[in-house]
């Protein structure tokens, strides 16, 4: 399999577009978005390549691609995390006035929230809090995220200036 490169193969805008679009609106997985996009399905080798492709220390700017078309959706859409505390907000100030259920409007704007990325469904176990590290210790893990997250950056930053140029 070819490293990284400082550009995106077609296979990969294909990939990062199936990702966030899914197949006619429907999710799919990153295996089978790996697959449609043309990587190999031998021996669950799309599932490895969609693996890969979404690591951001050897895909940068596949994950960047992926990070930049769902702040597309996001704006189009017109979901920014105020607005979206705001109408749940809404929706509770209603449901509390007129004593009526809400359930449905409040269930749309949490899937409109999900589908935005302001929800993510898994599970944590933790073994601490960030309330008990000392200002060392916050630092050192803002470094670490800050260095985990550093090449994401950098791709997305290339992108833009990629873009404008062709502008």
């Amino acid at each position: 399999m070819p490293g990284p490169t400082k550009q995106l193969t077609p296979q990969q805008i294909k990939f990062a577009n199936l990702i966030v679009y899914g197949v006619e609106g429907n999710p799919i997985t990153k295996g089978e978005a790996a697959r449609l996009a043309g990587y190999s399905d031998a021996a669950n080798g799309a599932s490895v390549y969609a693996t890969r492709l979404t690591d951001p220390n050897k895909y940068p700017l596949v994950c960047a691609h992926i990070s930049n078309l769902r702040d597309e959706v996001r704006e189009k859409y017109g979901v920014s995390f105020e607005g979206h505390l705001e109408e749940l907000g809404k929706i509770r100030d209603q449901g509390k006035k007129d004593n009526r259920n809400l359930a449905a409007a409040a269930t749309t704007e949490i899937a409109r929230g999900k589908v935005a990325g302001y929800y993510v469904d898994q599970k944590i176990i933790r073994h601490g809090k960030i309330d008990d590290l000392n200002l060392d210790q916050l630092y050192e893990r803002m470094k670490t995220i800050k260095q985990k997250n550093e090449k994401v950056i950098e791709a997305k930053k290339l992108l833009a200036k990629e873009t404008k140029e062709k502008v």
